[in-house]
């Protein structure tokens, strides 16, 4: 798409999300999707795998709910942002997007967005479409409720959210720099380590950001009547991962986290009984490419390959561009996996 096309979309996408409450209320049965993080082909393999929001697809009967982190760290948040506002616009009843942590300017500054909008759009229209996408960030849903059974959100409930009301007091649109406590809580929060680590604690993510015990959780959910929360936020080895006894679930859908991770991706999907299936994709092994032909091939066509040994292959990399954001701003670890430093006589590492 030309920048002016996007530009478009954008505009279209405005339109439906300033009409649209702070706090989405959807109806059973949805499918939820978490983190993707520009892996484009993650998307379209859990698209694949588990259906299509289309005619000839699922739409006319399931709903899509996504829990924001659409940018950074990938190399295709154009592709994820634009399929996605075009899906938005054509099935603005059906399509739900809520916002994460990435959406605001001055964290895709710095994790790849705009890098990526000005290697492929060149400076002048990159940047143009950098801050046309944030603008419309800050105009997105921030929750979600499923049945009023299941709320929805990004990071979590943080210190300062006690009902949904919070959530809704918060007027769009909103940057991170207006929205105070409650926005950072909301979109930046995640839950203790396990569930003996009760009460709220400085998250290691930085300044100002609290992680939020499972009596937290069962408070927040017992004083709204809810039966659960569902965030995202972080990567989870398995893609989903259950906290507070089964009331909180964090999903995570691209695989193989920058490179590194080697997690599944996860959706879950919601039936109209609230009965939550877990479907998970895998991460695909690497490319290689001959380095005569500049081809590439699978692994598994390397493997078989009876000729391999009388030519020349390596590994294909992502992005030079985009891995040079991650290797020089890593990533949070995946969520329960044991720090490498960590003395493996000590009780926190088991």
């Amino acid at each position: 798409l030309r920048p002016s096309e996007i530009v478009d979309l954008c505009d279209a996408a405005e339109a439906v999300f300033s009409e649209e409450p702070t706090v989405l209320k959807i109806q059973a049965p949805v499918k939820i999707f978490g983190d993707l993080h520009g892996q484009f082909g993650d998307l379209m393999r859990l698209f694949l795998e588990f259906g299509t929001p289309m005619t000839g697809g699922d739409i006319t009967y399931i709903d899509y709910l996504f829990l924001g982190d659409y940018v950074d760290r990938g190399s295709h948040s154009l592709e994820i942002m634009c399929l996605l506002l075009a899906l938005k616009i054509e099935y603005k009843r059906n399509i739900h997007l809520i916002r994460g942590n990435h959406e605001a300017a001055d964290i895709n500054a710095l994790f790849g967005f705009r890098l990526e909008c000005t290697e492929r759009l060149g400076e002048s229209g990159g940047i143009w479409i950098w801050q046309r996408m944030n603008e419309l960030f800050n105009w997105m849903p921030l929750a979600a409720t499923i049945e009023d059974k299941i709320v929805c959100m990004h990071g979590g409930i943080g210190k300062s959210i006690n009902s949904i009301a919070d959530i809704e007091s918060i007027q769009r649109p909103v940057s991170m720099e207006t929205g105070g406590p409650l926005l950072m809580d909301l979109l930046w929060s995640d839950p203790t380590m396990n569930d003996s680590v009760e009460g709220v604690l400085p998250s290691p993510r930085g300044p100002g950001l609290v992680t939020f015990g499972p009596d937290r959780v069962k408070a927040f959910c017992q004083s709204n009547n809810f039966q659960m929360i569902i965030r995202a936020h972080e990567c989870v080895m398995d893609g989903f991962e259950r906290f507070a006894g089964g009331q909180l679930i964090t999903l995570f859908s691209a695989t193989n986290y920058c490179g590194t991770a080697n997690n599944a991706g996860a959706i879950l999907v919601v039936g109209r009984d609230l009965v939550l299936v877990p479907k998970l994709i895998h991460p695909l092994p690497p490319q290689m490419i001959d380095l005569k032909s500049r081809e590439r091939i699978s692994l598994e066509e390397f493997l078989d390959d009876g000729s391999a040994g009388a030519r020349v292959y390596v590994k294909a990399d992502p992005d030079t561009w985009m891995q040079s954001i991650n290797d020089d701003r890593p990533p949070t670890p995946p969520r329960g996996r044991p720090n490498a430093n960590m003395n493996k006589n000590n009780l926190a590492y088991f």
